[in-house]
């Protein structure tokens, strides 16, 4: 009788704690993140400025202190800060508001 009545206990002590984590994970994801059309471009001018050609440098720690990759990574930088960066998120509004209006 001791026994079941600590496998109970066990089970109503694990339950309990469960819901007070869950109650501390976020339901939903927060809306101050990148709209899709800007990640899309921000991956555009990734891809522009070749570093999606280069091994990542969390991957390889000496590719980030390369002259390649600092060159690349410049030229990514200058690309977001440029005219192509809002021409490109324009595209990708453009082609989203397309998609939706022939639904």
């Amino acid at each position: 009788m001791r026994s079941v009545t600590r496998l109970f206990a066990a089970v109503v002590l694990t339950a309990s704690a469960a819901a007070a984590m869950a109650q501390d994970v976020p339901q939903a994801p927060s809306a101050a993140g990148k709209s899709r059309a800007e990640v899309l471009a921000d991956l555009e001018m990734f891809q522009r400025a070749g570093l999606g050609y280069l091994p990542a440098p969390t991957g390889y720690t000496d590719s980030e202190h390369s002259a390649e990759y600092r060159k690349a990574y410049a030229e990514y930088q200058r690309l977001l800060s440029s005219p192509a960066y809002a021409a490109a998120v324009a595209k990708y509004d453009g082609a989203a508001a397309a998609r939706l209006a022939a639904k």
